[in-house]
């Protein structure tokens, strides 16, 4: 099996894992399907191919746990979805799904709509906006509002807008950096410190909101019972899957909708079939949950933002001895793959490093193959809030540009930065006034 280069003594692939990792998947790929790196003295299997992935996540599923991303993941979200192990995944995951069908998210996406439009009108023309903080604080509003009857404190809020790229960037370096250097540089104490205050705030409004109507995720988590025992939830499983939710829903959807303006920008060709969809179906209206399914361009435009910048890394953990592509595993043996690098698959993606919302609009048999497109995972923990965050990014793209023009700020330059869901360093871009019923801009 061929091994990554670059590996050196007791630290193995850290060095190229945490310097750009982007590129280092990237040249994985001519390697091979499956290529032997090192963290620390660990080694795991890097898969370059959707196949394998779906082997893993699907075909071979219950030979696998979660594994390393757990151990990173799980001072954070506790026993919630995001980490819980097999037993507990599978009955939480049955109690909560319902939380998710249909008609529950069409009563979240009327929040959805009113928070994207108070955004929309709290700018004015010609201010610069700091979107990537913009659109972490218009998720994170929405969410609250879906989770609770009431809100957090403005203090908590800002904790967690605070907190959260230490978040996303400690899942990837607890996950391929040795124990012993998160803590002598201080960066395991940061991570802990933010998430027992995430998690302390959030129990405190577990434990003494008693107000909730019915219509909250909080309400329904409350009356949720075990099919089989008629058990309930306690406290403090509550909190860790709404920790779980908050901290899934807000940074992914936030970081596509700031890479969404981002492309747009860079692409004014796409920009304009957007917007002429939107002056079609909207007409000046902001977004409800019965227009998404006729935004057909936007929804494929969101498609291409998350082909394009989807979880960086995710792991497996052979938890009995099993069989990959030939390749014989022990059990405890570690597997990964990147969302990110298998969505460049120029087999699955034509032309995988051009902008296209296009290759979403073709005949069924044309598109990509559903094995090759996995930005929510596949298999027994896929996402369960894919069809609310699809939900919110389609409504808010949709409302906010059907109001404004997002264009870069000058003089800055916009790179990727390395974290479990992919940000940029900085978006600043001012906001320029389009006509009220989504027409061409009032002025360039």
């Amino acid at each position: 099996m061929p091994v990554a280069p670059g590996r050196l003594p007791m630290i193995g692939h850290i060095w190229p894992l945490m310097r750009n990792p982007f590129d280092f998947f990237a040249d994985l790929r001519a390697r091979g399907d499956v290529v032997q790196l090192y963290i620390g003295k660990r080694p795991i299997y890097f898969l370059t191919t959707a196949r394998l992935a779906h082997q893993v996540l699907v075909k071979e599923a219950r030979s696998f746990g979660k594994g390393m991303v757990w151990e990173a993941v799980h001072p954070l979200s506790g026993n919630g979805l995001l980490a819980s192990d097999r037993a507990l995944h599978r009955r939480q995951r049955r109690l909560i799904q319902p939380l998710f069908h249909r008609q529950m998210i069409a009563s979240y996406a009327q929040i959805m709509t009113a928070e994207s439009q108070a955004l929309a009108e709290s700018w004015q023309p010609g201010q610069q906006v700091v979107v990537q903080q913009a659109m972490i604080e218009l998720t994170l509003t929405t969410i609250v509002r879906s989770m609770f009857s009431g809100s957090l404190p403005g203090d908590v809020v800002r904790e967690i807008i605070r907190s959260l790229p230490i978040f996303t960037y400690g899942m990837v370096a607890r996950t391929v950096l040795p124990a012993w250097l998160c803590k002598v540089t201080g960066f395991d104490r940061r991570f802990l410190d933010a998430a027992n205050r995430l998690r302390a705030a959030v129990d405190h409004v577990v434990r003494t909101d008693k107000s909730a109507d019915g219509t909250d995720l909080l309400s329904h988590l409350r009356a949720a019972r075990d099919p089989d025992t008629g058990e309930a939830m306690g406290d403090d499983l509550i909190r860790d899957e709404l920790v779980s939710i908050m901290m899934a829903g807000t940074e992914t959807t936030a970081a596509t909708l700031t890479w969404a303006f981002h492309e747009l920008s860079r692409h004014p060709e796409v920009e304009a079939k957007l917007r002429a969809e939107l002056r079609d179906v909207l007409g000046g209206r902001p977004a409800e949950y019965a227009d998404i399914e006729q935004l057909t361009y936007t929804r494929a435009v969101v498609n291409e933002v998350l082909r394009r910048y989807s979880l960086l890394m995710l792991f497996r953990r052979a938890e009995e001895p099993v069989v990959v592509d030939g390749i014989p595993l022990a059990a405890g043996a570690d597997v990964m793959f990147s969302q990110i690098d298998l969505h460049r698959d120029g087999a699955a993606f034509p032309d995988p490093d051009r902008f296209h919302p296009g290759r979403w609009l073709v005949d069924r048999e044309d598109l990509p193959h559903r094995t090759a497109f996995l930005p929510f995972g596949e298999g027994n923990r896929r996402c369960i809030g894919e069809p609310y965050a699809q939900a919110k990014a389609v409504i808010a793209l949709a409302t906010i540009l059907g109001r404004w023009r997002l264009v870069p700020a000058p003089g800055h330059t916009v790179r990727r930065v390395a974290a479990a869901m992919p940000r940029p360093n900085s978006l600043p871009m001012i906001v320029t006034p389009i006509d009220t019923d989504g027409s061409e801009p009032a002025h360039a």
